[in-house]
C-alpha cells in the first residue's frame, strides 16, 4: 500500500516558510524571506484566532509575518512572535523589514 503525499496550500507552505525564518533556518528557504512586520501602537488588541473561534490578546509592537493577504472583510491572517496565528485588520500593520 502506497501512500499518497497531498500538497501543501499555498497557506501551509507559506506558513512552513515562516517558521523556518523565526527558527533561525533561514539559509534552507527558497526563494526570498519574509518581510518581517510589527503590530502598530502599544498595549494590547484583541484578535479573531480562526483555529479556536475565539478573540485572543496580542500585544501590539509584536513582530508578525503576514501569511494570507486581505480576505473579503478586509483582514489578514498573520503570524505572531508569541506562537499564535489571527486575523486583523490591514490598516493595523507595519512594515518594519528584515531584523
Amino acid at each position: 500500500m502506497t501512500i499518497k503525499k497531498k500538497n501543501p496550500s499555498p497557506r501551509q507552505s507559506r506558513l512552513k516558510k515562516i517558521l523556518k525564518q523565526v527558527s533561525g533556518d533561514a539559509s534552507n528557504i527558497e526563494g526570498d524571506l519574509i518581510p518581517q512586520m510589527t503590530i502598530r501602537g502599544s498595549g494590547v488588541v484583541y484578535c479573531y484566532e480562526p483555529s479556536a473561534r475565539e478573540f485572543v490578546k496580542v500585544t501590539r509592537g509584536t513582530a508578525v509575518f503576514v501569511v494570507e493577504e486581505e480576505n473579503k472583510v478586509g483582514k489578514i491572517l498573520i503570524y505572531t512572535c508569541e506562537g499564535l496565528l489571527v486575523e486583523i485588520e490591514t490598516a493595523e500593520i507595519e512594515h518594519i523589514g528584515f531584523d
